[in-house]
């Protein structure tokens, strides 16, 4: 008899705490943070309130930023400086780690409220969506920079273009992520171009996106000085992910029109040379490169519409 009830009991207490760590939700607030401790440790006290645990990536600081975070309250990941995007890569996989229910991002630079992470979260859990964006031109009062505005207006018109959405901000780092997008979720972009590469897994994965509007500080904001250089590179990546998303519409009817038009030019040398004698060498290089660059585009999204689909399929 005390044989049997040894068997029975630790196999009901097992199965109580496995019922027990499905229905405890555990939410974090993650924040890659680059020599922030001017303001870091503000943001982690802000933040606590709102959520279960806050990890810190530290990406490489060279001052206290990983030291006040910790004071502060929260738990620190220190990696080599990698870049932004290398930061959320590593807070995607300790959020998997630490099985979360809902991660947040924001960033350490004071610029986001972390009083509006509720307003995050509530969106996810009332209207079951998967990730919700923190828009910060979703009412078009936020008062930022004009360069910047224009900036982010640009690089996201090239977002929504190879997306299935059309966000209004998608360069946002205020984000919250469900249990099903963290899982889907593996960013590998390192630089400030995640943000795009994570709307484009979401696009591709089939998640869906909700976007609530969110007030930003641009005070002490010191990167004005490289902003054309991040706006030109993240427009860049940007371009890049759309063109292997749409190969067709980015690289194929721009290769076919080149092509037409090599051919055209082409008509006009030879009609001028048959009647008139006369050579045109400009037409005539003309139609060549037109026709050779046309070529390329042409097959280069064919290639690359096949390659996609592969992928798609072997996924």
């Amino acid at each position: 008899m005390y044989h049997t009830k040894w068997k029975i009991y630790p196999k009901l207490t097992i199965y109580i705490i496995g019922i027990c760590c499905k229905i405890i939700k555990l939410n974090l607030a993650c924040i890659p943070a680059y020599n922030e401790e001017s303001t870091i440790q503000d943001v982690v006290k802000k933040a606590l309130p709102y959520v279960d645990k806050i990890i810190v990536c530290d990406d490489g600081s060279t001052d206290n930023t990983a030291k006040l975070a910790k004071e502060a309250g929260a738990i620190v990941i220190s990696q080599k400086n990698q870049g932004y995007g290398a930061a959320i890569t590593t807070l995607f996989e300790q959020a998997r780690k630490e099985d979360a229910q809902i991660m947040v991002t924001l960033d350490g630079d004071g610029q986001h409220n972390p009083d509006q992470i509720s307003l995050l979260i509530d969106t996810i859990t009332t209207h079951n969506v998967d990730v919700v964006i923190g828009s910060r031109f979703l009412d078009d009062k936020t008062k930022a920079p004009g360069y910047r505005k224009t900036g982010i207006k640009i690089i996201t018109s090239a977002s929504n273009y190879g997306t299935n959405f059309k966000v209004s901000d998608s360069q946002s780092g205020f984000r919250a992520y469900s249990k099903d997008a963290i899982d889907a979720i593996h960013p590998t972009e390192q630089g400030m171009s995640v943000s795009t590469e994570i709307l484009l897994k979401i696009s591709n994965k089939g998640l869906s996106v909700a976007e609530v509007p969110i007030t930003v500080s641009y005070e002490g904001d010191t990167s004005e000085e490289h902003s054309v250089s991040h706006g030109v590179s993240v427009l860049m990546n940007t371009l890049k992910y759309v063109s292997i998303k749409h190969p067709i519409k980015f690289y194929g009817i721009p290769g076919i029109a080149l092509v037409i038009a090599g051919v055209v030019i082409g008509g006009i040398f030879l009609e001028a040379y048959l009647n008139d004698q006369t050579v045109f060498y400009g037409s005539l290089l003309a139609s060549i490169v037109l026709f050779l660059l046309g070529a390329i585009l042409t097959v280069t999204s064919i290639i690359l519409f096949s390659m996609a689909n592969l992928i798609r399929d072997r996924n």
